[in-house]
């Protein structure tokens, strides 16, 4: 079953099939769909990358306040 909202299922459902259009253009724009997807692959991986690397941070400051709290 396919998820209905994917940006390139979205845009071929929103550029009509029947429509005679220079196929450059259409080329040009399956293009720019495709790069905007890996765009926001990327960003989207550095987000949850950043996002990781933030809560670890946290744990670490964490379990090292409880170290120095035991110790006084």
């Amino acid at each position: 079953m396919e998820n209905s909202s994917l940006p390139t299922v979205v845009w071929e459902n929103i550029t009509p099939a029947a429509q005679t259009a220079s196929t450059e253009s259409d080329n040009l724009s399956h293009y720019i769909v495709q790069f905007r997807d890996y765009v926001l692959k990327v960003v989207y991986i550095m987000i949850g990358t950043l996002g990781v690397v933030d809560n670890t941070f946290v744990f670490i400051v964490f379990f090292l306040f409880i170290k120095i709290s035991e110790k006084v």
